[in-house]
């Protein structure tokens, strides 16, 4: 490979066709679309790696294997482009019966294009791809194969990458061809690595349209889902219930929403913790009237921020082994088994929840792990987690 210079295919191209089919859960999880998201992955992480090899071509190849790898890799970009676009729009692209590129070919190769009607760019191109290292040793006449007649078979000894200079092509490149036709010669096919590279730009910059089609879809579902609005006058944990459902409307799995209600719902055992927890009820309550004007403007960024500040809240400086705790207390406290294994999950998260509450959460509820629910374990290790967040940053109630 030669020393580069300007890069053949701009990675943005691709780069923003990624970043709109990861702005919306739709491509993976709605009817319309699901069906196709294995595709569009396979098609972007190919054509990924596919950038990356072909920008490390500056002029024409120095070796066979050089000129064979940069084939292999823009015939995977091409054909994952077109199975795409085939798949979005239900047609092949337009350009599939253009000869703009590489149809300078004929005029080099005269021997084997004989004809006035030189075949189209894909054609031309496939047939490359065949010679050099798809169908080497037997690639014949077929639909759209004009230049071969019928009967006629060609094999392909070796790819020509080091040739004498040949007049009016600039970096040459080409194949050897024998035909059984012909069993007493053989011929050279050329090509300018400059046109075949053209060629290769113009089918990467296919994936403009296809980003366009993936803004478009977007767009669409926005549109729908910024239609549903909150009702504002229901009682605060109502409203919770309402986003939740909407967010699961729009594939958004948002457990902090799930939390807060779990939270505001759950029954308290002991009396001397209401005022500890009425403080972080609160706290969510406060946050309703914005986690709405969230929804209403489809921000569910901002939703996952609002919730994260008062249900996942932490504090800076825990005792130690404090995270370790907390997060054995929310991967293993689900539901309480009749008998307990002391050797299980279950056991060792409740021995994590006592520790727990013997560090600061003591100054702020009591947590009775022998007694209490799950949901009320965990509702009291948020609310001491929030409180004492509160105090170390300074804020007030």
């Amino acid at each position: 490979m030669s020393e580069k210079s300007e890069l053949l295919l701009n990675l943005s191209v691709l780069t923003d066709f990624r970043n709109t089919i990861n702005s919306s859960p739709i491509f993976v999880n709605s009817e319309k679309h699901c069906h196709r998201y294995n595709l569009i992955c396979t098609v972007m992480d190919r054509i990924d790696s596919a950038v990356k090899v072909l920008n490390e071509y500056g002029e024409q190849p120095k070796s066979e294997e050089s000129f064979i790898m940069f084939l292999v890799y823009a015939c995977m970009l091409k054909d994952g482009i077109y199975k795409l676009y085939e798949n979005v729009f239900h047609k092949k692209p337009p350009c599939v019966d253009s000869s703009r590129y590489l149809s300078n070919v004929c005029k080099y190769s005269e021997a084997v294009f004989q004809n006035d009607d030189c075949p189209t760019d894909d054609v031309l191109f496939e047939y490359l791809r065949a010679m050099a290292f798809a169908h080497p040793y037997d690639t014949n006449h077929r639909n759209r194969r004009s230049f071969l007649d019928t009967g006629e078979n060609h094999c392909c000894p070796w790819v020509i990458v080091s040739t004498p200079p040949i007049l009016k092509i600039k970096n040459p490149v080409g194949i050897r061809i024998y035909s059984n036709k012909k069993e007493d010669g053989m011929t050279d096919v050329y090509i300018s690595f400059d046109d075949l590279k053209a060629y290769v730009k113009s089918r990467y910059d296919l994936l403009a349209n296809l980003n366009n089609w993936a803004i478009l879809a977007v767009q669409e579902q926005n549109s729908e889902w910024i239609k549903s609005k909150i009702n504002r006058n229901l009682s605060p944990i109502e409203i919770l219930i309402e986003i939740d459902n909407i967010l699961e409307e729009r594939f958004d799995e948002n457990y902090g929403i799930k939390t807060a209600i779990i939270d505001l719902n759950c029954t308290l055992s002991l009396e001397e913790n209401n005022r500890s927890v009425e403080q972080y009820r609160n706290a969510i309550v406060s946050i309703v009237p914005e986690l709405c004007d969230a929804i209403d403007c489809l921000d569910h960024e901002q939703i996952d921020k609002l919730i994260g500040k008062v249900v996942y809240s932490c504090p800076k400086t825990m005792h130690k082994m404090g995270y370790y705790q907390l997060e054995k207390i929310f991967s293993y406290l689900y539901v309480r088994s009749t008998e307990i294994d002391p050797l299980s999950n279950e056991s060792w998260g409740l021995k994590q929840a006592h520790a727990f509450s013997q560090g600061f959460a003591k100054e702020w509820v009591t947590i009775d792990v022998n007694t209490m629910s799950y949901d009320e374990i965990k509702l009291l290790v948020r609310t001491a987690c929030y409180l004492e967040n509160m105090r170390q940053s300074g804020e007030k109630e």
